[in-house]
């Protein structure tokens, strides 16, 4: 009666049949006390062509497990922690080359010493050098990402893979006669040209697709997956495995996809309830438990490579985890993410049976690799995971997370921008808040709303990333300083009208509040006329140069770099201090030895007379607080017209 049904072949059917999987498989795995992952493998396996026949071979199952893979390297690279990467690359050296040298000597050496030919044996050994990330999501769950130990594990993923493709090419060349020196500068030339135009130009055309085309997000997110499909193909064309292309191209893109962000949230969510799981699937559905029971030779290759792998892998993960300094459970993690095979090593040894290095048994052990690898990595991520304290490499740098207070249309466009231009070189997202009263009544909401949408509109045609949020709250200070902690802001830009009277005070009322208050920096600006930015003014005065003005004026000078690399125009530092003492300072600024220093007795009262249409003048919180008021006023009406930003250190 059900000889005609199964395996399905219509497509809603098959569709259907997946995602309960995807919905079923880790509930009962959780049920049964074990990692998600591994419900959703044995579940594949259960409804594959090799138990139950449900699902048979399937264009559209393999399709789409297939992405999964891509997928799952992809985000591992837009999740890389780019500075804590370049800050401990050391460590992702050291544990890219342990967990690569290691299992490439020892399970060599097993499959040779169960009689395998060294050139097949070698293959082998590259194809479990690998690793395929298969507890990522648990370790992310855990807000473990920016740990130090996976940084360094990310990184590690990147070299092995590439050193596993090398030795796979290098095999398949020498079996097929083909190692010859032409062969080498080919496959040189295209790898090079290949991380040129990824991780150079890629970057570059994406920001220029941001400002212009790509304005919305779901046209965002359509060029991100594009983008990793490309990626991928032409790593393949080239002699490249497709999921290092999907890997680099992730790290092209890391900046753009600022963590936490409504795009990174759309992101993951496609990973995680979509390709991910599918991927986990076809897996599974790549068993075929009967085969390897029925075969002694498959079982007993099979158990050896396993026990080659996890041991050298685990020798790899504690041998680097303790050089680094890391604790017993962030060893774990590193081992976690590193043991697990799929079907990278699968290919790799698939490779080899087409160029009759290997057989079958061979094919059928590696499968035996795979499933109980996933165990293992499962396992361990759900036991160590858990006990690793979810510790940050470091402060995070000042463009991360820029509040903007957003409560008059004329202001809005101008000081969003300001937001964006520093919130960029970090590839960080503005937060553009409104904050209401309790007694607000509809109609504030809705023009409240429709400002935040229009700063939304304004950081986004600037490049950078955004959320928006109308908060009602007891007073306009704590709305903001709730913000500012809630959203772990990293900078605060606070709209001025460039003067303040006797009650008052400095800036007014509401921002010297907030100035006092705040956990991180603020910039005070008065936005001036000007559409466009095409030079940025720092004013440093003999006050600025002084120990208790150090602070302002190194904000001063961070805040114009980010403002000109963003605008791409010069700085001008306007000053009436020596040359001499003030170079030390803009050594403290990227290409400090470019910045043109324009010597000016009585800098602020002559201002005007250097000023330009498109100037940003910006000058650091002075060390007295009566002269703060007084000078910030003075510069306001120096630069009319122009945008002022007076920085103020937490």
């Amino acid at each position: 009666m059900l000889d005609g049904l199964f395996p399905l072949t219509d497509p809603g059917a098959v569709f259907a049949v997946l995602f309960l999987l995807v919905l079923l498989g880790p509930i009962a795995a959780e049920r049964l006390r074990l990692p998600g992952i591994i419900g959703m493998i044995v579940a594949g396996m259960v409804v594959g062509p090799n138990v139950t026949g449900i699902i048979g071979q399937n264009t559209f199952i393999e399709a789409i497990g297939y992405i999964g893979l891509l997928y799952l390297l992809f985000q591992a690279g837009l999740d890389l922690d780019l500075e804590g990467f370049m800050r401990y690359r050391r460590d992702s050296l050291v544990f890219g080359v342990l967990t690569f040298v290691l299992p490439m000597v020892i399970v060599t050496w097993v499959a040779t010493a169960l009689g395998i030919e060294l050139l097949p044996a070698i293959i082998i050994g590259s194809a479990l050098t690998s690793h395929t990330l298969l507890s990522y999501n648990t370790v992310a769950s855990f807000d473990l990402l920016r740990n130090r130990a996976v940084t360094a594990t990310l990184g590690a993923t990147l070299l092995v893979t590439v050193g596993a493709l090398l030795v796979l090419a290098v095999g398949a060349a020498a079996a097929r006669g083909d190692a010859t020196p032409l062969f080498w500068v080919l496959f040189s030339a295209g790898l090079l040209a290949y991380l040129v135009v990824v991780l150079a130009a890629l970057p570059r055309f994406t920001r220029w697709f941001f400002t212009g085309l790509g304005q919305e997000r779901q046209v965002r997110l359509t060029f991100l997956l594009s983008g990793m499909g490309l990626a991928a193909v032409v790593a393949g064309l080239i002699g490249i495995e497709p999921i290092v292309g999907a890997f680099l191209a992730g790290l092209a893109f890391n900046r753009f996809v600022p963590f936490g962000t409504m795009i990174d949230d759309r992101v993951r969510v496609i990973g995680r309830s979509v390709f991910i799981p599918a991927f986990l699937i076809t897996t599974g559905m790549m068993l075929d438990p009967f085969g390897l029971f029925a075969d002694p030779r498959a079982l007993l290759l099979g158990g050896a490579l396993l026990g080659a792998c996890v041991a050298s892998k685990w020798l790899a993960a504690d041998l680097s985890g303790r050089l680094m300094g890391a604790s017993r459970p962030e060893r774990g993690v590193m081992f976690s993410l590193s043991v697990g095979q799929a079907a990278g090593a699968l290919a790799a040894v698939i490779v080899a049976r087409e160029l009759g290095l290997v057989g079958q048994v061979e094919v059928n052990a590696i499968v035996l690799v795979i499933l109980l690898t996933a165990l293992i990595a499962g396992w361990t991520a759900d036991r160590h995971a858990p006990r690793v304290e979810a510790r940050h490499l470091g402060a995070a740098a000042m463009g991360t997370r820029v509040v903007v207070p957003v409560s008059n249309p004329r202001t809005v466009g101008s000081l969003v921008r300001i937001a964006a231009q520093v919130a960029a070189p970090d590839s960080g997202a503005v937060v553009a808040v409104n904050v209401l009263p309790f007694d607000a009544r509809p109609e504030q909401l809705k023009v409240h709303r429709d400002l935040a949408t229009q700063a939304e509109k304004v950081a986004l045609a600037s490049g950078a990333e955004a959320s928006t949020s109308v908060r009602i709250d007891a007073s306009t200070v704590d709305g903001v300083l709730h913000t500012v902690v809630e959203q772990s802001g990293t900078a605060l830009v606070m709209g001025w009208k460039g003067y303040a009277n006797a009650r008052e005070g400095l800036f007014g009322s509401v921002i010297d509040q907030v100035v006092s208050r705040s956990p991180v920096p603020v910039l005070v600006c008065r936005p001036g006329d000007d559409d466009a930015t095409r030079r940025v003014v720092v004013v440093i005065t003999q006050e600025d140069v002084g120990p208790a003005g150090e602070m302002g004026t190194h904000l001063a000078l961070e805040v114009a770099s980010r403002i000109a690399r963003q605008a791409e125009v010069r700085i001008v530092a306007v000053t009436d201090v020596e040359e001499t003492l003030v170079r030390p300072r803009l050594q403290a600024v990227r290409d400090g030895d470019a910045i043109e220093v324009v010597a000016l007795e009585g800098v602020v009262g002559r201002l005007n007379r250097v000023l330009q249409p498109g100037d940003v003048v910006i000058t650091g919180m002075p060390p007295a607080t009566s002269r703060l008021g007084r000078g910030a006023r003075r510069l306001a009406r120096a630069a009319s017209g122009r945008t002022v930003i007076v920085a103020v250190p937490h």
